[in-house]
């Protein structure tokens, strides 16, 4: 039963067997049977089991089925020891209620809520310095019929709680608020008129006792490009200062509604199951589905809707309505209705877990608590906090913008927050202190760059589809300095916006090459150097797209270290931007086109094989000798030794000196 020998064991001899199994009750198979109605599978397979050892919690063991050479997931089921519970498995409850907005799940949702209210001392603080009530709110405890649109300022308002709700618009037309019925939806709104979602989440306001909802097609102005403007500006605001956000998280649409209709043995776990083997010690087992949480999460359409990350990251306390159950996510906890006191260990283990941030803006402990990072360097609070806003960064480029030109608008409240937070300066997606750590990001999709413009192509926010930041390493040295950077944003409003311009200016090596592709090797592999030094390359868009020949950049080196990889080899990396000229500028103005690494150790003919040389003496030239950024300088090629045996046409003649790169 050692991890990785994998033993195969006979289950059932076809699928009629299963579903005979399933209808007497026995879990594992209606769940198997499940996972088969989802993938298809032909009804004369026989069915095989195994089992992995895993080395967290100790002793646990992995479930896997398989139907002829397939895999069948059913959710990640491990068996775990009793003697190794934190107690947590055992807060299990049976669900109650035939959908999940059932009587039994909002007296759950009900008793979630108040217990943070009253004893989650991190979900009470203010996450901003001020608090502002939103421009308009909903009431919803006048008239069972009716709602009423409340302009904040113009009346007295006694209790400001209110609640907020995360939706997919889905592109149906559902009611809105307009300049020409502002006026109508100040005397009442009929539920009647509103779609399902709307209607539903106005009951959990209800059954919470708060007087009040924000929803932001009813209390913004959407036929006013002004008012939009300065309410999406206000976001951190609304979500920060509400109760709690109402997600829907599996609904696609305005009209699908928060319910969800559920059968219960989908929830139901196995009581304790005992071993039987002989080749090693048998014990007793509890079944635990130990990725309840993303199973839920993962692939929900609210999930993967770009808005919702700053709404679900800001807001204290979240109420998911998802496909079988309640979710509740708050700073303290995370908890379903099978497990109502709090997620398993080995379950909350496996998430990415609570997004929820637990410190107030502007605290002191940015600066003086220090933790250790995967790298064993050790980390301020505020370097872990730059390390946050690239992960929500990662997260958020998975999602999906109905409007491409709200890229940098929809993170705008996290990073007004992030901004306070570190006292630094915002710069079209990336922070000043860290500018140069932040320019190594690359695409997963060679996607065509947006027809319009919305970022500098520096930062990720100019283009679309899933990006990834570097690990920047404790022993990283950098071949660039950058001068100055200018970014000028679309809206006086909110400078943490929409972009109208953006450049830098920086002065580093800058190397003329021809990217070559050959057709054995993976797509993101080229060559350079007369073909003889691999590279590999993340291009921002279709290689098609771009000409030839590129300028690289080399930005960072570092070297790997025994702890970074066990495995004994340890290279020197360097990081480089691809760049090329920018169309209708002059000489010293480009583009970013994609991002480049190698290994020094591939780089074996002679002029390549002085690149870390070159770098080195570069940056001791830079520290000696600053240069304003209000003049361009050039070094002479004497000062950067490129006179010892390497090729001149392999640099641009004002290179190295200043640049721009837009």
């Amino acid at each position: 039963m050692a991890s990785g020998s994998f033993k195969y064991h006979r289950h059932h001899p076809s699928l009629q067997f299963i579903i005979n199994a399933s209808n007497s009750g026995c879990w594992v198979c209606y769940r198997l049977l499940e996972a088969v109605r989802e993938i298809g599978i032909n009804e004369e397979s026989s069915f095989k089991w195994t089992l992995d050892r895993r080395s967290e919690p100790k002793y646990s063991y992995q479930l896997w089925f398989y139907a002829g050479h397939k895999c069948i997931a059913i959710g990640s089921l491990s068996l775990v020891p009793y003697k190794e519970y934190d107690g947590s498995v055992t807060n299990y409850a049976p669900i109650a209620g035939s959908d999940t907005m059932s009587d039994a799940a909002l007296v759950q949702a009900n008793k979630w809520y108040h217990e943070c209210l009253s004893r989650h001392s991190a979900c009470n603080f203010p996450l901003l310095s001020e608090s502002r009530v939103p421009t308009r709110l909903l009431r919803v405890d006048e008239d069972q019929s009716y709602a009423r649109l409340v302009i904040t300022r113009e009346e007295a308002i006694e209790n400001s709680d209110y609640l907020t709700l995360s939706h997919c618009w889905g592109g149906l037309d559902i009611l809105k608020l307009t300049s020409a019925n502002l006026n109508n939806f100040k005397e009442g709104i009929s539920l009647g008129v509103l779609p399902k979602t709307f209607v539903e989440a106005i009951t959990v306001a209800r059954n919470l006792s708060v007087p009040y909802i924000w929803i932001d097609s009813l209390c913004i102005i959407q036929d006013s490009i002004h008012d939009w403007q300065v309410e999406s500006a206000l976001m951190d605001h609304v979500y920060s200062n509400s109760k709690l956000n109402i997600m829907a998280t599996v609904s696609k649409n305005g009209h699908e509604g928060l319910s969800r209709a559920r059968d219960s043995r989908n929830l139901e776990l196995c009581a304790e199951v005992e071993s039987k083997w002989e080749n090693a010690e048998n014990d007793t087992f509890r079944l635990v589905n130990d990725v309840i949480w993303e199973s839920a999460m993962n692939g929900a359409p609210l999930i993967k809707r770009g808005w919702v990350l700053q709404e679900r990251i800001l807001s204290p306390r979240s109420l998911h309505f998802c496909e079988n159950e309640l979710f509740w996510e708050c700073r303290e906890k995370i908890a379903c209705e099978t497990y109502p006191t709090g997620l398993p260990s080995i379950c909350s283990n496996n998430s990415q877990s609570n997004v929820k941030i637990r410190e107030p803006s502007g605290s002191e402990s940015y600066k003086e608590i220090h933790m250790v990072h995967r790298t064993s360097a050790s980390k301020t609070k505020k370097d872990v906090a730059y390390d946050r806003w690239a992960t929500w960064i990662m997260l958020y480029s998975r999602a999906y913008l109905t409007n491409d030109s709200d890229k940098l608008v929809a993170v705008s409240a996290l990073a007004k927050f992030t901004r306070t937070a570190l006292d630094d300066i915002y710069v079209a997606g990336l922070w000043r202190s860290k500018f140069v750590d932040q320019l190594v990001w690359s695409s997963f999709r060679r996607n065509p760059r947006p027809t319009e413009y919305r970022a500098p192509s520096w930062s990720w926010a100019s283009v679309n589809g899933e990006i990834c930041f570097a690990s920047i390493m404790p022993n990283t040295q950098y071949q660039i300095e950058i001068d100055e950077v200018q970014v000028v944003p679309l809206s006086p409003v909110d400078v943490t916006g929409s972009v109208f311009v953006g450049f830098f200016r920086a002065r580093g090596l800058l190397i003329r090459e021809t990217l070559i592709q050959k057709p054995k090797y993976d797509n993101l592999f080229y060559f350079f150097g007369d073909g003889h030094v691999p590279i590999y390359v993340s291009l921002d868009m279709p290689a098609d797209k771009y000409k030839e020949p590129v300028v690289v950049l080399p930005i960072l080196n570092y070297s790997l270290r025994p702890e970074d990889n066990p495995s004994g080899y340890l290279p020197t990396r360097f990081q480089a931007l691809i760049l090329q000229p920018r169309a209708g500028s002059p000489n010293g103005f480009y583009t970013r086109i994609g991002l480049a690494q190698s290994d020094i150790s591939f780089i074996k003919d002679e002029r390549h094989g002085k690149l870390a040389a070159i770098g080195n003496t570069l940056r001791k030239l830079l520290r000696r000798d600053p240069v304003s950024s209000s003049k361009s300088h050039r070094f002479s090629r004497n000062e950067i030794g490129v006179n010892s045996g390497i090729d001149e046409s392999l640099y641009l003649a004002d290179s190295p000196g200043s640049f721009i790169v837009y």
